[in-house]
This record gives C-alpha cells, sequence and structure tokens, in this order.
C-alpha cells in the first residue's frame, strides 16, 4: 500500500521530460490524487535547460511519492527517453504520461481492470480531452475519429469497454491513441525494441502499430486523460512540415518493410493512398514557407524523387502562388489551399 493506505499497481509510469519546470508538477499531481497509485514514476529528462529536475526531486521529497528521475546528459528526443524508462522499469506494466498532460479521476485503476479482465491484451487504452488556450474538447482522439461499430468489438457493457477488431489497420494512417492515456504490458514493448529513435514524430504510431502484432487492443470510452495544447507544442508552419516528413518517412517505412512491420495487400494500397495525401499536405505545408522552402522540399520529397523539379511544380501551381506570396509579402494570407 502506497501512502495513506492508498493501493499500487504493478505499473510504472514513464515521464519523459524537455524544459517543463512550469508544468510537470501537474503532470506528477495528477497522479498523486489517482484511486490507485503506480509502483513507480520514472522521470526521465532529456537534458533540460531549464530546474525542471529540481522540481521534480523537490516535489518527490516533499509527497513522499514513488519517484526516481533519470537526467540525460544529451538530447535524444521522445523515444530515447521513454524508451530509456522502459528499460529500467520492474513492473509487469508500463504506462505513459507526457510531462504537460494529466490523468483524471481513475485512470490507472480502469485501464488497469481493462487489461486484466482481457488476458490476450498487449494495451489498454482510453479517450482524451484535448485542452486549449480557447476551448475544451471531449473524445478528441479516437471515438471521433474511428467508425466503432464497425472496427470495434464490444466486450463488456456493465462497465464499456472495446477490443479493436483490426488494430493495426485502425491506426495504419494516423496514430488515434492518447499516449497519455495508455497501459501495457513491459515484456512486449521491449520484445519489439520501444520506440524508434530515428523518429523525432510519430514514434509512439509506429511503436503502437508493432504492439498491434503481440495482441489485442482494448479501448475503455473515458474520457481518462487531458492533452494539453499550448504555446510550445501548437502546430505552426514549420514544426508542420518536420511533422508531416517523419510521418511520411514512416509510411514509406511501413510500405518498403523497413519499419520491421508486416502489412498485407489491403494495408499496402491503404498506404499508397496515405503517401500520396501526405505529399500533396506536404506541398502545402512547405508553400506557407516561401519559395525558398518550398523548392528545397520538393527535391527532396521521397516519393517524387523520380519526377522532375518542374513536373512537380505544375502538379500543384497554387502551392506555387502562395509560397510565391509568402516569400514577397510573410505577412500576407496566402491563397487559399
Amino acid at each position: 500500500m502506497g501512502k495513506n493506505s492508498v493501493p499500487m499497481a504493478d505499473v510504472t509510469v514513464i515521464m519523459a521530460c524537455y524544459n517543463r519546470s512550469a508544468l510537470i508538477l501537474r503532470a506528477l499531481q495528477s497522479l498523486y490524487v489517482q484511486t490507485v497509485w503506480p509502483q513507480q514514476v520514472i522521470v526521465v529528462d532529456d537534458a533540460s535547460t531549464d530546474d525542471s529536475v529540481k522540481k521534480v526531486r523537490d516535489w518527490a521529497d516533499a509527497t513522499g511519492f514513488p519517484v526516481v528521475v533519470e537526467a540525460l546528459a544529451r538530447n535524444g528526443g521522445a523515444a530515447a527517453a521513454r524508451n530509456h524508462g522502459m528499460a529500467l522499469a520492474t513492473t509487469t506494466y508500463l504506462a505513459f504520461l507526457d510531462s504537460d498532460d494529466e490523468h483524471v479521476g481513475d485512470a490507472l485503476a480502469k485501464l488497469a481492470g481493462a487489461i486484466d479482465a482481457n488476458p490476450g491484451a498487449v494495451l489498454a487504452f482510453g479517450e482524451a480531452t484535448k485542452v486549449t488556450p480557447t476551448e475544451t474538447i471531449p473524445n478528441a482522439m479516437f471515438s471521433s475519429k474511428v467508425d466503432m461499430a464497425k472496427e470495434c468489438e464490444l466486450l463488456d457493457q456493465t462497465a464499456p469497454r472495446y477490443r479493436l477488431r483490426d488494430a493495426k489497420t485502425t491506426m495504419l494512417n494516423a496514430s488515434l491513441i492518447p499516449t497519455c492515456a495508455t497501459y501495457f504490458r513491459r515484456a512486449d514493448a521491449l520484445a519489439v525494441g520501444g520506440m524508434p529513435v530515428e523518429f523525432r514524430s510519430g514514434e509512439d504510431w509506429l511503436f503502437w502499430l508493432k504492439l498491434s502484432e503481440r495482441g489485442d487492443f482494448i479501448y475503455v470510452p473515458e474520457n481518462i486523460s487531458l492533452v494539453h495544447r499550448h504555446a510550445d507544442n501548437l502546430t505552426h508552419p514549420a514544426s508542420g512540415v518536420a511533422t508531416s516528413l517523419c510521418k511520411l518517412a514512416g509510411f514509406i517505412g511501413l510500405l518498403d518493410g523497413s519499419c520491421g512491420i508486416q502489412v498485407n495487400e489491403a494495408q499496402r494500397a491503404l498506404l499508397k493512398r496515405a503517401i500520396e495525401e501526405r505529399t500533396v499536405l506536404l506541398r502545402y505545408q512547405s508553400s506557407r514557407l516561401g519559395l525558398a522552402s518550398y523548392v528545397h522540399l520538393l527535391r527532396t520529397l521521397p516519393a517524387l524523387q523520380r519526377k522532375s523539379l518542374l513536373t512537380k511544380i505544375a502538379e500543384d501551381p497554387r502551392s506555387v502562388m502562395r509560397a510565391f506570396v509568402c516569400s514577397v509579402l510573410p505577412a500576407a494570407t496566402p491563397p487559399a489551399r
């Protein structure tokens, strides 16, 4: 039993942190008030330049909460930080909570119950509420983006839980699982090699796809986490291009097998369509950064390497116009997409 006789679950919460001094105590406090405590929280600080490490250690000392801080000397990205934490953990289960997000209510208890009730499950996950500076959006990550009747099988109506019929296909185009609302088996996470460290975006998406080959995914249709969108993580044109490039690389890696994930013919067709759609989006995103960025992207896009630069430009004249306008008048509103 934990402090004040709070029961403990056989789980370690992994929290990657980079310069989150102003927010990480909110995340930790959301664990502190859970009805079930984790055996341990491993905060992996990814070479922060602020006082995040001190803040966490001081808070742990003051509360008695089971927190271990691992301070990395070099910044390696979220995937490397999470992998480090997963390797250090000793519990049967692992959970993620990002340092700027929150668990709500009895999140850990509900996820533990879902995976314990389904021996064939490798992962249980819940829904998330997205919180922005201007609005709060419940059911923002999964249920609003899938056909529940088609893609999910109801397992338990009294404590609603669903099994994804084909988790890999459901998630092939995008990560619909909120990272901060997951609970999974450590042995399976290590068996698939953890998260791909070469990806600074979409690493969780590829990780879930790997895990989908090892067992069932169980969905708990409750908003058990808060995903905060703020100035540091709201998408802007430059970060949008970087994210889309990572996503495109992931699609190509899935298609050519280099990601180590098996796909069938129907899934290959979905990936080819996703590559085409992401390429169009990338042309739009890069054009908003100006002509130089647009031309540079067209020269380097993996999906278009065999086409001439003039052909690429001819495919999307409106993006060229937009890129020119954004170069000459950066503050101007670009032409509509």
